[in-house]
Protein backbone atom coordinates (compact mmCIF):
# COMPACT_ATOMS: atom_id res chain seq x y z
CA UNK A 1 0.00 0.00 0.00
CA UNK A 2 0.92 3.24 -1.07
CA UNK A 3 1.47 6.32 1.38
CA UNK A 4 -1.06 7.72 -1.10
CA UNK A 5 -3.42 4.71 -0.36
CA UNK A 6 -2.84 5.78 3.60
CA UNK A 7 -3.93 9.08 2.87
CA UNK A 8 -6.90 8.42 0.66
CA UNK A 9 -6.62 11.45 -1.61
CA UNK A 10 -7.09 10.48 -5.27
CA UNK A 11 -5.44 13.83 -6.24
CA UNK A 12 -1.91 13.06 -5.64
CA UNK A 13 -0.46 10.49 -7.62
CA UNK A 14 3.04 9.38 -6.62
CA UNK A 15 3.69 8.49 -10.34
CA UNK A 16 2.79 11.66 -12.05
CA UNK A 17 4.77 13.87 -9.86
CA UNK A 18 8.35 11.58 -10.41
CA UNK A 19 7.66 11.71 -14.26
CA UNK A 20 6.59 15.76 -14.31
CA UNK A 21 9.71 16.39 -11.63
CA UNK A 22 12.00 14.52 -13.19
CA UNK A 23 11.07 16.61 -16.44
CA UNK A 24 11.57 19.67 -14.34
CA UNK A 25 14.72 19.16 -13.33
CA UNK A 26 16.14 17.48 -15.80
CA UNK A 27 15.70 20.82 -17.53
CA UNK A 28 16.80 22.83 -15.26
CA UNK A 29 20.44 20.79 -15.17
CA UNK A 30 20.44 21.14 -18.41
CA UNK A 31 20.15 25.00 -18.59
CA UNK A 32 22.26 25.17 -15.63
CA UNK A 33 25.08 22.96 -18.01
CA UNK A 34 24.48 24.30 -20.86
CA UNK A 35 25.70 27.81 -19.78
CA UNK A 36 27.25 27.80 -16.24
CA UNK A 37 30.29 26.12 -17.26
CA UNK A 38 30.72 28.26 -19.75
CA UNK A 39 31.48 31.06 -17.91
CA UNK A 40 34.99 31.99 -18.16
CA UNK A 41 34.50 32.24 -21.48
CA UNK A 42 31.00 34.37 -21.59
CA UNK A 43 32.88 36.45 -19.37
CA UNK A 44 35.99 36.36 -21.73
CA UNK A 45 33.84 36.98 -25.54
CA UNK A 46 30.88 38.90 -24.28
CA UNK A 47 31.21 40.80 -21.17
CA UNK A 48 34.75 41.63 -22.70
CA UNK A 49 36.97 41.01 -19.69
CA UNK A 50 40.65 41.54 -19.71
CA UNK A 51 42.51 37.94 -20.06
CA UNK A 52 44.32 38.00 -16.77
CA UNK A 53 41.64 38.49 -15.03
CA UNK A 54 38.99 36.39 -16.09
CA UNK A 55 39.41 34.08 -13.65
CA UNK A 56 39.06 36.38 -10.86
CA UNK A 57 35.46 37.15 -12.19
CA UNK A 58 34.79 33.80 -13.14
CA UNK A 59 35.19 32.87 -9.44
CA UNK A 60 32.85 35.94 -7.94
CA UNK A 61 30.60 35.48 -10.00
CA UNK A 62 30.46 31.62 -9.71
CA UNK A 63 30.73 32.50 -5.73
CA UNK A 64 27.89 35.09 -5.83
CA UNK A 65 25.31 33.03 -7.84
CA UNK A 66 26.10 30.54 -4.52
CA UNK A 67 25.80 32.58 -2.09
CA UNK A 68 22.85 34.20 -2.22
CA UNK A 69 21.12 30.40 -2.68
CA UNK A 70 23.19 29.35 0.42
CA UNK A 71 21.81 32.63 2.42
CA UNK A 72 18.15 32.17 1.17
CA UNK A 73 18.03 28.22 1.09
CA UNK A 74 17.38 28.09 5.07
CA UNK A 75 14.38 30.22 4.31
CA UNK A 76 12.93 28.77 1.14
CA UNK A 77 13.10 25.41 3.19
CA UNK A 78 11.09 26.52 6.04
CA UNK A 79 8.65 28.58 4.12
CA UNK A 80 8.00 25.17 2.02
CA UNK A 81 6.87 23.46 5.33
CA UNK A 82 4.16 25.97 5.55
CA UNK A 83 2.93 26.65 2.14
CA UNK A 84 4.07 23.35 0.38
CA UNK A 85 7.45 22.14 -1.95
CA UNK A 86 5.21 22.66 -5.05
CA UNK A 87 4.92 26.52 -4.60
CA UNK A 88 8.38 26.63 -4.10
CA UNK A 89 8.82 24.80 -7.23
CA UNK A 90 7.19 27.04 -9.32
CA UNK A 91 8.41 29.86 -7.61
CA UNK A 92 11.59 28.77 -8.22
CA UNK A 93 10.79 27.72 -11.60
CA UNK A 94 9.75 31.35 -13.25
CA UNK A 95 11.90 33.19 -11.11
CA UNK A 96 14.98 31.21 -12.72
CA UNK A 97 13.30 31.22 -16.10
CA UNK A 98 13.53 35.32 -15.92
CA UNK A 99 17.15 35.47 -14.30
CA UNK A 100 18.60 33.42 -17.39
CA UNK A 101 17.34 35.40 -19.57
CA UNK A 102 18.54 38.32 -18.05
CA UNK A 103 21.79 36.72 -17.76
CA UNK A 104 22.13 36.61 -21.48
CA UNK A 105 20.79 40.13 -22.14
CA UNK A 106 23.85 41.29 -19.87
CA UNK A 107 26.30 44.12 -21.32
CA UNK A 108 28.88 44.14 -18.68
CA UNK A 109 30.20 42.40 -16.10
CA UNK A 110 28.62 44.31 -13.51
CA UNK A 111 25.22 43.64 -14.85
CA UNK A 112 26.12 39.75 -14.92
CA UNK A 113 27.37 40.21 -11.33
CA UNK A 114 24.00 41.77 -10.02
CA UNK A 115 21.85 38.90 -12.03
CA UNK A 116 23.44 36.29 -11.22
CA UNK A 117 22.97 37.04 -7.06
CA UNK A 118 19.68 37.17 -7.91
CA UNK A 119 19.42 34.24 -9.69
CA UNK A 120 20.81 32.72 -6.26
CA UNK A 121 18.39 34.12 -4.36
CA UNK A 122 15.54 32.98 -5.82
CA UNK A 123 16.83 29.48 -6.93
CA UNK A 124 15.29 26.33 -5.48
CA UNK A 125 13.72 24.41 -8.09
CA UNK A 126 15.65 20.98 -7.44
CA UNK A 127 15.86 20.54 -4.16
CA UNK A 128 12.13 21.40 -3.84
CA UNK A 129 11.25 18.92 -6.46
CA UNK A 130 13.33 16.78 -4.60
CA UNK A 131 11.84 17.28 -1.46
CA UNK A 132 8.40 16.71 -2.89
CA UNK A 133 9.15 13.49 -5.06
CA UNK A 134 10.87 11.79 -1.06
CA UNK A 135 7.82 13.00 0.49
CA UNK A 136 5.00 11.20 -1.69
CA UNK A 137 6.70 7.91 -2.88
CA UNK A 138 6.40 5.01 -1.41
CA UNK A 139 8.87 4.00 1.66
CA UNK A 140 9.66 0.98 -0.17
CA UNK A 141 10.53 2.51 -3.23
CA UNK A 142 12.67 5.58 -1.57
CA UNK A 143 15.86 4.30 -2.73
CA UNK A 144 14.46 3.79 -6.49
CA UNK A 145 13.06 6.86 -6.75
CA UNK A 146 15.71 9.25 -5.84
CA UNK A 147 18.50 7.14 -7.68
CA UNK A 148 16.01 7.54 -11.11
CA UNK A 149 16.17 11.53 -9.82
CA UNK A 150 19.56 11.56 -9.77
CA UNK A 151 19.08 10.18 -13.45
CA UNK A 152 16.86 13.49 -14.31
CA UNK A 153 20.35 15.29 -12.96
CA UNK A 154 22.85 12.91 -14.98
CA UNK A 155 20.56 13.22 -18.30
CA UNK A 156 20.45 17.07 -17.82
CA UNK A 157 23.84 17.03 -17.40
CA UNK A 158 24.75 15.22 -20.92
CA UNK A 159 22.28 17.07 -22.73
CA UNK A 160 23.08 20.63 -21.44
CA UNK A 161 27.20 21.05 -22.23
CA UNK A 162 26.64 19.23 -25.56
CA UNK A 163 23.89 21.85 -26.42
CA UNK A 164 25.41 24.75 -24.77
CA UNK A 165 28.32 23.66 -26.63
CA UNK A 166 27.03 23.70 -29.94
CA UNK A 167 24.51 26.61 -30.07
CA UNK A 168 27.44 29.06 -28.72
CA UNK A 169 29.30 27.69 -32.09
CA UNK A 170 26.74 28.05 -34.05
CA UNK A 171 24.61 30.94 -32.26
CA UNK A 172 27.15 32.89 -29.37
CA UNK A 173 27.09 32.49 -26.12
CA UNK A 174 23.80 34.43 -25.61
CA UNK A 175 22.07 32.19 -27.45
CA UNK A 176 22.38 29.40 -24.58
CA UNK A 177 20.75 31.48 -21.74
CA UNK A 178 17.60 32.21 -24.20
CA UNK A 179 17.22 28.86 -24.88
CA UNK A 180 17.86 27.42 -20.74
CA UNK A 181 15.47 30.68 -19.66
CA UNK A 182 12.75 28.91 -22.33
CA UNK A 183 13.10 25.21 -21.30
CA UNK A 184 12.49 26.44 -17.29
CA UNK A 185 9.57 28.04 -18.15
CA UNK A 186 8.12 25.32 -19.63
CA UNK A 187 8.99 23.04 -17.37
CA UNK A 188 7.20 25.42 -14.76
CA UNK A 189 4.03 25.26 -16.37
CA UNK A 190 4.02 21.47 -16.79
CA UNK A 191 4.55 21.68 -12.59
CA UNK A 192 1.47 23.81 -12.44
CA UNK A 193 -1.08 22.16 -13.94
CA UNK A 194 0.44 18.46 -13.34
CA UNK A 195 2.01 17.89 -9.86
CA UNK A 196 0.07 18.62 -6.81
CA UNK A 197 1.68 18.21 -3.47
CA UNK A 198 0.39 16.27 0.23
CA UNK A 199 -2.25 18.86 1.64
CA UNK A 200 -1.76 21.60 3.77
CA UNK A 201 -3.86 23.07 6.33
CA UNK A 202 -4.90 26.52 6.71
CA UNK A 203 -3.92 26.79 10.29
CA UNK A 204 -0.13 25.50 8.80
CA UNK A 205 -0.47 28.19 6.30
CA UNK A 206 -1.09 30.95 8.47
CA UNK A 207 1.90 29.92 10.69
CA UNK A 208 4.92 32.07 10.86
CA UNK A 209 8.59 31.32 10.06
CA UNK A 210 10.72 31.19 12.88
CA UNK A 211 14.01 30.70 10.86
CA UNK A 212 16.11 31.14 13.88
CA UNK A 213 14.71 28.90 16.29
CA UNK A 214 13.69 26.23 13.35
CA UNK A 215 17.90 26.00 12.38
CA UNK A 216 18.47 25.76 16.34
CA UNK A 217 16.07 22.44 16.50
CA UNK A 218 17.40 21.43 13.12
CA UNK A 219 20.65 21.44 14.20
CA UNK A 220 20.40 19.53 17.34
CA UNK A 221 19.77 16.97 15.21
CA UNK A 222 23.86 15.23 14.46
CA UNK A 223 22.58 12.94 11.46
CA UNK A 224 21.12 15.81 10.05
CA UNK A 225 24.47 18.00 10.30
CA UNK A 226 26.39 15.18 9.30
CA UNK A 227 24.20 15.53 6.00
CA UNK A 228 24.62 18.86 5.78
CA UNK A 229 28.58 18.46 6.46
CA UNK A 230 28.98 15.62 3.60
CA UNK A 231 26.82 17.78 1.28
CA UNK A 232 29.58 21.01 1.92
CA UNK A 233 32.30 18.75 0.69
CA UNK A 234 30.86 16.83 -2.01
CA UNK A 235 29.58 20.19 -3.77
CA UNK A 236 33.01 22.07 -2.98
CA UNK A 237 35.22 19.53 -4.68
CA UNK A 238 32.70 19.49 -7.70
CA UNK A 239 33.07 23.53 -7.87
CA UNK A 240 36.76 23.39 -7.29
CA UNK A 241 37.09 21.85 -10.32
CA UNK A 242 34.00 22.65 -12.27
CA UNK A 243 35.71 25.93 -13.38
CA UNK A 244 38.74 24.79 -14.15
CA UNK A 245 37.79 22.36 -16.97
CA UNK A 246 37.10 24.35 -19.93
CA UNK A 247 40.63 26.31 -19.63
CA UNK A 248 42.49 22.83 -18.93
CA UNK A 249 41.01 21.37 -21.98
CA UNK A 250 41.82 24.60 -23.83
CA UNK A 251 45.43 23.87 -21.88
CA UNK A 252 45.71 20.05 -23.16
CA UNK A 253 44.34 20.79 -26.67
CA UNK A 254 46.86 23.63 -27.10
CA UNK A 255 44.18 26.39 -28.62
CA UNK A 256 40.97 28.52 -27.18
CA UNK A 257 38.65 28.04 -29.95
CA UNK A 258 35.07 26.80 -30.71
CA UNK A 259 36.19 22.90 -30.94
CA UNK A 260 37.79 23.74 -27.41
CA UNK A 261 34.61 24.41 -26.46
CA UNK A 262 33.35 21.98 -27.87
CA UNK A 263 35.45 19.05 -26.53
CA UNK A 264 34.74 20.90 -23.12
CA UNK A 265 30.81 20.32 -23.42
CA UNK A 266 31.82 16.41 -24.45
CA UNK A 267 33.77 15.96 -21.21
CA UNK A 268 30.76 17.51 -18.98
CA UNK A 269 28.26 15.23 -20.47
CA UNK A 270 30.40 12.53 -19.83
CA UNK A 271 29.69 12.55 -15.82
CA UNK A 272 26.22 12.63 -16.53
CA UNK A 273 26.35 9.71 -19.02
CA UNK A 274 27.93 7.68 -16.26
CA UNK A 275 25.63 9.20 -13.80
CA UNK A 276 22.13 7.76 -15.77
CA UNK A 277 24.33 4.50 -16.12
CA UNK A 278 25.19 4.04 -12.34
CA UNK A 279 22.77 6.32 -10.32
CA UNK A 280 20.07 3.66 -10.00
CA UNK A 281 22.58 0.69 -8.93
CA UNK A 282 23.74 2.83 -6.15
CA UNK A 283 20.36 3.64 -5.05
CA UNK A 284 19.11 0.40 -4.97
CA UNK A 285 22.28 -0.81 -3.41
CA UNK A 286 21.59 1.84 -0.67
CA UNK A 287 18.38 0.58 -0.10
CA UNK A 288 19.49 -3.02 -0.02
CA UNK A 289 23.03 -2.01 2.38
CA UNK A 290 22.48 0.95 3.55
CA UNK A 291 22.64 4.49 2.62
CA UNK A 292 25.57 6.10 4.71
CA UNK A 293 28.20 2.42 3.98
CA UNK A 294 27.16 3.34 -0.02
CA UNK A 295 27.69 6.92 0.12
CA UNK A 296 31.20 5.61 1.78
CA UNK A 297 32.07 3.48 -1.27
CA UNK A 298 31.47 5.91 -4.12
CA UNK A 299 32.49 8.96 -2.41
CA UNK A 300 35.86 6.81 -1.52
CA UNK A 301 35.88 5.12 -5.14
CA UNK A 302 35.73 8.90 -7.04
CA UNK A 303 38.34 10.61 -4.78
CA UNK A 304 40.68 7.69 -5.83
CA UNK A 305 39.88 7.56 -9.12
CA UNK A 306 40.70 11.46 -9.27
CA UNK A 307 44.12 9.99 -8.21
CA UNK A 308 45.09 9.13 -11.80
CA UNK A 309 44.86 12.77 -12.93
CA UNK A 310 48.36 12.79 -12.19
CA UNK A 311 49.38 10.92 -15.26
CA UNK A 312 46.96 12.82 -17.29
CA UNK A 313 48.65 13.62 -20.86
CA UNK A 314 45.81 14.29 -23.74
CA UNK A 315 42.57 15.28 -23.63
CA UNK A 316 41.06 12.05 -24.08
CA UNK A 317 42.94 10.69 -21.30
CA UNK A 318 41.56 13.18 -19.45
CA UNK A 319 37.77 12.52 -20.39
CA UNK A 320 38.36 8.75 -19.50
CA UNK A 321 38.95 9.98 -16.24
CA UNK A 322 35.90 12.19 -15.76
CA UNK A 323 33.52 9.36 -17.08
CA UNK A 324 34.85 7.02 -14.05
CA UNK A 325 34.88 9.44 -11.47
CA UNK A 326 30.90 10.55 -12.85
CA UNK A 327 30.22 6.55 -12.57
CA UNK A 328 31.09 6.27 -8.73
CA UNK A 329 29.95 10.23 -7.81
CA UNK A 330 26.88 10.06 -9.49
CA UNK A 331 26.23 7.53 -6.22
CA UNK A 332 26.71 10.28 -3.36
CA UNK A 333 23.75 12.13 -3.71
CA UNK A 334 20.76 10.20 -3.95
CA UNK A 335 22.29 7.84 -1.15
CA UNK A 336 22.86 11.25 0.84
CA UNK A 337 19.00 12.52 0.06
CA UNK A 338 17.57 9.01 0.82
CA UNK A 339 19.27 8.71 3.88
CA UNK A 340 17.88 12.69 4.98
CA UNK A 341 14.68 11.15 4.31
CA UNK A 342 15.18 8.49 7.23
CA UNK A 343 16.36 10.86 10.03
CA UNK A 344 13.37 13.39 9.34
CA UNK A 345 9.89 13.73 9.75
CA UNK A 346 7.97 14.79 6.30
CA UNK A 347 6.54 17.35 8.60
CA UNK A 348 10.22 19.02 9.08
CA UNK A 349 11.83 18.00 5.53
CA UNK A 350 11.18 21.21 3.56
CA UNK A 351 13.85 22.94 6.59
CA UNK A 352 15.97 19.82 5.95
CA UNK A 353 16.43 19.91 2.60
CA UNK A 354 16.58 23.68 2.82
CA UNK A 355 19.30 23.04 4.85
CA UNK A 356 21.34 20.79 3.76
CA UNK A 357 20.72 22.49 0.36
CA UNK A 358 22.17 25.72 2.14
CA UNK A 359 25.36 24.08 2.87
CA UNK A 360 26.00 22.76 -0.46
CA UNK A 361 25.54 26.33 -1.83
CA UNK A 362 28.17 27.23 0.90
CA UNK A 363 29.99 24.47 -0.87
CA UNK A 364 29.89 26.61 -4.24
CA UNK A 365 30.97 29.73 -2.43
CA UNK A 366 34.21 27.86 -0.91
CA UNK A 367 34.56 25.68 -4.21
CA UNK A 368 35.47 28.13 -6.99
CA UNK A 369 37.32 30.20 -4.63
CA UNK A 370 39.18 28.10 -3.35
CA UNK A 371 39.86 26.39 -7.05
CA UNK A 372 41.14 30.07 -8.22
CA UNK A 373 43.72 30.09 -4.98
CA UNK A 374 44.88 26.40 -5.97
CA UNK A 375 45.00 26.94 -9.91
CA UNK A 376 47.70 30.10 -8.92
CA UNK A 377 50.03 28.26 -6.84
CA UNK A 378 49.71 24.91 -9.17
CA UNK A 379 48.89 23.17 -11.86
CA UNK A 380 45.28 21.83 -12.63
CA UNK A 381 46.12 18.23 -12.08
CA UNK A 382 47.52 18.72 -8.94
CA UNK A 383 44.15 20.45 -8.25
CA UNK A 384 42.14 17.46 -9.39
CA UNK A 385 44.80 15.12 -7.37
CA UNK A 386 43.82 17.10 -4.06
CA UNK A 387 39.83 16.60 -4.38
CA UNK A 388 40.44 13.36 -4.73
CA UNK A 389 42.29 13.32 -1.66
CA UNK A 390 39.91 15.60 0.57
CA UNK A 391 37.05 12.89 -1.32
CA UNK A 392 38.66 10.17 -0.28
CA UNK A 393 39.19 11.53 3.64
CA UNK A 394 35.71 11.95 4.00
CA UNK A 395 34.69 8.84 2.98
CA UNK A 396 37.44 7.36 5.35
CA UNK A 397 35.89 9.61 7.97
CA UNK A 398 32.26 8.96 7.49
CA UNK A 399 33.13 5.24 7.52
CA UNK A 400 34.89 5.21 10.97
CA UNK A 401 32.39 7.43 12.31
CA UNK A 402 29.25 6.62 11.21
CA UNK A 403 29.05 3.09 9.71
CA UNK A 404 31.84 0.72 11.62
CA UNK A 405 30.74 -0.97 14.61
CA UNK A 406 27.88 1.24 14.17
CA UNK A 407 24.47 -1.05 13.03
CA UNK A 408 21.87 1.31 13.47
CA UNK A 409 24.16 4.21 11.65
CA UNK A 410 24.56 2.22 8.53
CA UNK A 411 21.16 1.30 8.14
CA UNK A 412 19.86 5.11 7.25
Amino acid sequence: MSLFDELGDSKVNWKVNLAVLWFGVFCACASYTSCVPFLPIYVLKEMHVAPDEVNYWSGIVYAITFLGSAVMAPYWGALADKVGQRKMAIRAGFGLAITYYLTGACQNIWQLFVIRAICGIIAGFVPASLSLVSSTLPQQRMGWGMGLMQTAIASGSILGPLMGGYLSSWFGMRASFYVGSLSLFLASILVVFLVHDLPYSKEKQRGEVHLLRDLKESLENKDLVFIMVMFFIIQSCVMIIQPLITMYVGSLMGKMDDETIKMAGIIFSLAGIAGIIAAPYWGKRGQRHGYVRTFCLVTFGAGFINLFQMFIGSVMQFAVIQFCYGLFLSGAIPNINASLTKITTQEMRGKAFGLVTSAQQFGGVVGPLLGGVLGSMMPTRFVLVTTGCILMSSAAFSYFTRVKGNKDAADI
